[in-house]
């Protein structure tokens, strides 16, 4: 399982962005691949927030769907337990390392799935790789 960041899939959907290019093939591997992706229901708002922000309605409904739907794509809901692990990551990490709260709760996602790898452009994640043994892929960087 791999989870991927917001950025990444606002980069997949909107091919204005220069980034488009850099994440479209690597995105499609993925989705045709049998790994299961997954992300949150925060990632999920915040890049259904981004798509009704930067498209027409009817596009922007279309991209939400077909986001959502995705065969292998896995949404796991952000709650108190969630909430509480995203916390502690939040107070570990926010005063050296710059940790906001969004990053925090795809963290505690990620420890709670068992994910081993995200795929972000976001440099957080970067620098605690390490620390958090989670390996970091930036498709913009290739």
């Amino acid at each position: 399982m791999i989870f991927l960041d917001s950025n990444i899939w606002c980069y997949y959907f909107d091919m204005r962005l220069p980034e488009h290019e850099h994440v479209r093939a690597f995105v499609r591997e993925l989705l045709k691949s049998t790994s299961e992706i997954a992300c949150n229901t925060i990632v999920v708002m915040e890049v259904a927030h981004y798509i009704v922000r930067h498209f027409p309605q009817e596009v922007a409904h279309r991209k939400i769907e077909l986001f959502i739907n995705l065969s292998n794509l896995k949404i796991a809901d952000f709650n108190r337990q969630s909430m509480s692990k995203a916390l502690e990551y939040l107070l570990e990490n926010a005063y050296a390392a710059g940790l906001g709260g969004r990053d925090a709760a795809i963290l505690a996602t990620i420890r709670i799935l068992g994910v081993a790898e995200i795929v972000s452009h976001d440099a957080i994640f970067k620098r605690l790789s390490k620390k958090l043994q989670l390996k970091t892929i930036d498709p913009t960087q290739t």
